[in-house]
């Protein structure tokens, strides 16, 4: 509950910008690191920027933020302004992550390109990063939160769900209290090869191998046996996106996960993302905001 306290708290600082006495003690910074090296490999696709203030001594739970971009474009600094002052508002760290991406131009003839599943062990090595060393830009590695969008609503689901990903990195995959997914089709890769509109971007990402698309699924790889975090779905678009989602709702409440959703259809692709802390908005980020105090009580 004490996190409650913490966004009503930050919500009056924010109103109240004339008092400079408030102002005079809150310092915003941001620090950009790289969570792991590799040899020839962009050290920009493997780094981190963490958004942190010095406002409050106690830990603070953490957000951590993943791009999207078909697998293939993007960057942790794309549309982050809203997110960014809406975290620091409720008094949470942000952390926003890069990851190798797979070819762009598509190029689905090379055997040797960053495709599947090297995303998600980028991300699952982020997120055990930030769970050992966040304490140090004053998050609590006790409350840690995914965000995704589009490709990168993809990863949060199955890095969440497929457990070998954080396990593989030296994780546990208890340290994610919950995972926010913002409006992807991605949930069952092998019928998005079979019969979306963007198979060439889904074989560019995971390849041919039909084999491994049941483990690239989200859909597929919920297991009742294992803890699985509480989730928040925005879903919108037509009828087939929406059907989508909502069979991975179903199949996420049908093995006893607590799941929050909100239809964002008012939006398009990207102002569904956009739209998270812009002012005055409610469909999204109301909802969101709920969500988040939840899973850090």
């Amino acid at each position: 509950m004490r996190y409650i306290f913490h966004i009503i708290f930050y919500f009056f600082i924010s109103c109240d910008s004339g008092e400079s006495q408030n102002e005079s003690f809150i310092e915003n910074k941001e620090i950009t690191i790289q969570y792991k090296q590799l040899p020839e490999e962009d050290p920009n696709l493997l780094s981190l920027d963490i958004y942190y203030t010095t406002a409050v001594s106690e830990k603070k739970p953490v957000v951590i933020y993943v791009h999207g971009g078909g697998w293939s474009l993007g960057d942790k600094r794309n549309q982050l302004k809203n997110k960014i002052a809406l975290f620091r508002s409720l008094g949470y760290v942000f952390v926003s992550i890069n990851y190798r991406l797979s070819p762009f131009p598509f190029n689905i003839t090379n055997p040797d390109r960053i495709k599947y599943p090297t995303h998600n062990r980028d991300l699952a090595d982020a997120i055990v990063w930030t769970y050992h060393k966040i304490g140090v830009y004053g998050g609590d590695k006790n409350n840690i939160v995914l965000i995704g969008h589009s490709a990168g609503a993809h990863l949060v689901a199955l890095t969440a769900i497929n457990q070998h990903f954080i396990t593989e990195s030296g994780g546990n995959p208890a340290m994610i209290k919950g995972v926010a997914v913002i409006d992807t089709e991605g949930y069952d890769v092998g019928e998005q090869v079979k019969n979306g509109v963007l198979k060439k971007m889904y074989l560019n990402a995971f390849g041919g191998d039909e084999q491994l698309y049941k483990e690239a699924s989200p859909l597929h790889m919920i297991k009742k046996e294992n803890r699985h975090p509480r989730f928040f779905i925005a879903k919108r678009g037509n009828s087939s996106r929406l059907e989508i989602a909502d069979k991975f709702i179903n199949r996420l409440q049908s093995n006893g996960i607590t799941v929050d959703q909100v239809d964002g259809s008012i939006y398009d692709h990207e102002r569904i993302n956009t739209a998270i802390g812009a002012a005055g908005e409610e469909v999204i980020t109301k909802p969101l905001t709920l969500f988040l105090s939840s899973c850090f009580e």
